[in-house]
């Protein structure tokens, strides 16, 4: 096993609508209220984030260490939601990525990009993920 890191974060409530997540120095509003759009960005919407976020995050480690130039990236990542039981059943991306590198390259860069994931990793045991990249 290799080495361990902790995270932490603090959510409070703010009201009936809204919550705050705070870590370190950061802090950002969350909606709180089940089916309201006007609340804030959802629990769901905030892990579909994560799921981006982390990837976008590798896909840039990865990048720099393969010497992989990247221009620019986007991700956008959907879910899909059932009710009864309340679970995502599947979560499906969209890696768009600017660079002047072979599509070769950037086929490797994305496939280690999903490997050096934490979040990827962690919610593809749960839940399927299925993705693709393609030029910006």
């Amino acid at each position: 096993m290799g080495r361990t890191q902790t995270y932490k974060v603090e959510v409070e409530r703010i009201d009936e609508a809204h919550a705050r997540l705070t870590v370190r120095d950061f802090s950002l509003t969350l909606g709180a209220r089940r089916a309201d759009a006007q609340a804030g960005v959802n629990p769901v919407e905030t892990l579909l984030s994560a799921v981006g976020d982390c990837l976008l995050t590798a896909l840039d480690f990865v990048a720099q260490l393969s010497r992989v130039p990247i221009a620019a990236a986007t991700v956008e990542v959907e879910g899909e939601r059932q009710d009864k039981p309340p679970t995502l059943r599947q979560i499906r991306y969209v890696l768009r990525i600017a660079s002047e590198a072979t599509d070769e390259r950037l086929e490797r860069v994305e496939e280690l990009a999903r490997a050096n994931s934490t979040v990827f990793q962690t919610l593809s045991m749960a839940v399927p993920i299925t993705g693709r990249w393609e030029r910006l």
